[in-house]
Formats: structure tokens, C-alpha cells, sequence
């Protein structure tokens, strides 16, 4: 009898002990799917995004390239504008140009004899066409041709006119063919004239073949004459001199 009781309460405790596992899946297992059901699936915004590590990097973001050279008001780049400027008189400088004209060549200083201030600027174009605008402060003298027209000059008023052609007295003088030119434009801190390929070329301008614009080209540089602005004289960043544009700083 004793034996069977014994043997009775193994037999409960072996059946108690194999019936303990299911007995703690049957209770936890609702607290999992309890929990399961209650975590949010993660927005898309919440995804890391993993670039591709073969890509190659973004391009270096480089400054935009400095203007071309002839993009500047009247052709005239900013180091040899501050040149001019540096003289300390009024700069006239042509407005307006035919087409594919550029500046050439220029000279800006002092004369050797007086130290009064000069500057000229040369202008040339594909054609080989050639113009300058020419400062003098004084010791002017006009000269005409055998034919001339009036100018309409906002800037210096009436009264002046373009000579073209030959001298008066039939002969081209010391010029090697038929010219123009301007009469001298007088400003307030001086005087101020277009001349024409063959002043260009009797001159050391660094100029040479030049030959010269229509008269009616001349007429429309000549009255589009006005001084430089005074809100863009004082340039900070001067770049590179262009290439092909030579200096010439003596009289």
C-alpha cells in the first residue's frame, strides 16, 4: 500500500513535471501575439539610407569662369580702365562700336616734356579697320580735310564736325592716302578726338595696315562719345591682361 502511494506521487510529479513547458506556452504565448500586434511597422522615412559606395563623389563646385575680353564697356578690360582712371581726368570713351571691333592697342601717362597727362585707345576689327580715341590736355591744333560733315555730339554740343578725304589743296600731305578724323572735342579737363588708319598708322600706336571705317561708321562712333562712369572707376579685381592687346605707355 505504501508503495502505491509512493509510486502514485511519482507518477504525479513525473506528469507534473512533463506538463510544465505547455503549461508556460499556453500562458505567455497571448502576451507575445499581444505584443506583436502592437509594434507600428517603422515609416519609409525611418529607413537609413545606404548610398552606393561604387558611386562615384559629386563634382567640386568651381567658380564661374572670369568674363570674356570682350564684354567690358567699350572693349576696355578693368586693369587698363584703372589706368585711366588713375590719370585723374575725365575718360572719354566711344559707346558705341561696329561689329567685331576690339581694343587693339593703348597707351596711358605722362608727356615727357610737359608731365601733362595723355591716353589713346585703339580700335581695331577682322576687316582690319581701324579707329583711336585720342586725350590731349593741351597744345591742340585742328586740321581739316577736303570734306567734311557735322557732328551731333550729346557730350560736346554743336559746332564740331569728321574731315574726310584728302588736304584742301588736292594732296594727301603726310599722310600716305585719304584720311579722318575729328576736329579736337573740347571737355572740361581737356581734349578729346577720333582719328582715323592713316594718323593710326604714321604713329608709333603699335598699329600698322589699319584701314579706315566707312564715314558714316565714323559719324555714329564719334557721337556716341561720353565719359566714363563714375560709379564703375574704381575697380577691385583686376584680372589678366587679355591676350593680343599691347601696351604702350610712352608718347
Amino acid at each position: 500500500m505504501q508503495l502505491t502511494k509512493g509510486l502514485a506521487k511519482a507518477g504525479l510529479r513525473q506528469s507534473a513535471h512533463r506538463d510544465y513547458p505547455s503549461w508556460i506556452v499556453r500562458k505567455i504565448l497571448p502576451f507575445c501575439v499581444l505584443l506583436a500586434s502592437c509594434q507600428r511597422t517603422p515609416p519609409a522615412t525611418d529607413i537609413p539610407n545606404v548610398q552606393n559606395p561604387s558611386a562615384p563623389p559629386p563634382p567640386e563646385t568651381q567658380a564661374p569662369p572670369p568674363p570674356p575680353s570682350n564684354s567690358y564697356l567699350a572693349q576696355i578690360p578693368p586693369d587698363v580702365t584703372n589706368q585711366l582712371v588713375n590719370l585723374g581726368v575725365n575718360i572719354v570713351i566711344p559707346t558705341y562700336l561696329t561689329p567685331n571691333m576690339t581694343l587693339a592697342s593703348y597707351g596711358v601717362g605722362e608727356t615727357s616734356e610737359t608731365s601733362t597727362p595723355y591716353y589713346w585707345l585703339v580700335y581695331r576689327d577682322d576687316q582690319q579697320r581701324c579707329f583711336a580715341i585720342e586725350y590731349a590736355a593741351s597744345g591742340t591744333n585742328d586740321i581739316s580735310l577736303e570734306n567734311q560733315e557735322p557732328l551731333d555730339s550729346m557730350l560736346f554740343g554743336e559746332g564740331y564736325r569728321l574731315y574726310h578725304g584728302k588736304f584742301p589743296n588736292g594732296e594727301s600731305g603726310e599722310l600716305p592716302e585719304p584720311d579722318l578724323f575729328t576736329d579736337w572735342l573740347t571737355g572740361e579737363d581737356g581734349f578729346y578726338r577720333l582719328i582715323g588708319a592713316g594718323l593710326i598708322n604714321a604713329q608709333d600706336y603699335g598699329q600698322g595696315d589699319c584701314s579706315n571705317l566707312t564715314v558714316k561708321e565714323a559719324m555714329t562712333v564719334a557721337e556716341s562719345l561720353n565719359y566714363l562712369a563714375t560709379d564703375i572707376r574704381t575697380l577691385e579685381a583686376i584680372p589678366a591682361k587679355p591676350s593680343g592687346l599691347e601696351n604702350n605707355v610712352t608718347p
